[in-house]
């Protein structure tokens, strides 16, 4: 996995997919993964979805409309990830530079969760290398701009209690996705 250096410059490719799980969307720049959004109703509310997360960090951004063969294979692997398949998004390459070393020690702790098991907030601090710090843990996982790809849906609060989930749906959401990957 490589991390881009530079968040300066403002070209950002952007798609939208439907799935069984709703619309996704995301934004590439420079061949990395660096946002993505789920569950939206329609085309338009994920693109609506991406242009606002996507003004928090790029203000002034110009946005393209992407067709190189990454974001083919990641629209395709996201709808099929959607259907039921275990998709390993560990090959795809991450936008982290602005992250700190431990948001990007929690991220690929996260990443690597297999479908359809879970680990607890205290258990990713403690694998991450910051035992005592699950609260910073859930912190990270509120502020994951990549789920499905950093698979923030397979962290659970302590006493296997769920937690919170920011996409449209929240928690019945995250339920809704653990389901999907325990099926297979």
């Amino acid at each position: 996995m490589s991390i881009t250096s530079d968040l300066s410059t403002e070209v950002v490719e952007i798609s939208a997919v439907p799935s069984e799980l709703g619309w996704f969307s995301f934004a590439l720049k420079q061949s990395q993964i660096f946002l993505v959004t789920i569950g939206s109703s329609s085309e338009s509310a994920a693109r609506r979805r991406l242009q606002q997360k996507l003004s928090e960090f790029f203000p002034a951004a110009e946005t393209l409309p992407a067709s190189s063969r990454l974001v083919v294979r990641l629209g395709k692997d996201l709808q099929r990830f959607a259907s039921g398949e275990h998709i390993d998004f560990g090959e795809y390459d991450l936008v982290e530079a602005d992250l700190t070393d431990f948001q990007q020690n929690v991220r690929n702790v996260v990443r690597r969760i297999p479908p359809g098991e879970t680990l607890s907030y205290r258990e990713v601090a403690e694998k991450a290398g910051s035992p005592g710090a699950a609260r910073a843990v859930g912190n990270v996982m509120a502020k994951n701009r990549t789920p499905i790809v950093i698979p923030c849906h397979r962290v659970l609060a302590s006493g296997g209690k769920w937690g919170g989930f920011t996409a449209p749906g929240g928690v019945d959401f995250k339920r809704r996705l653990l389901a999907l990957e325990s099926r297979n």
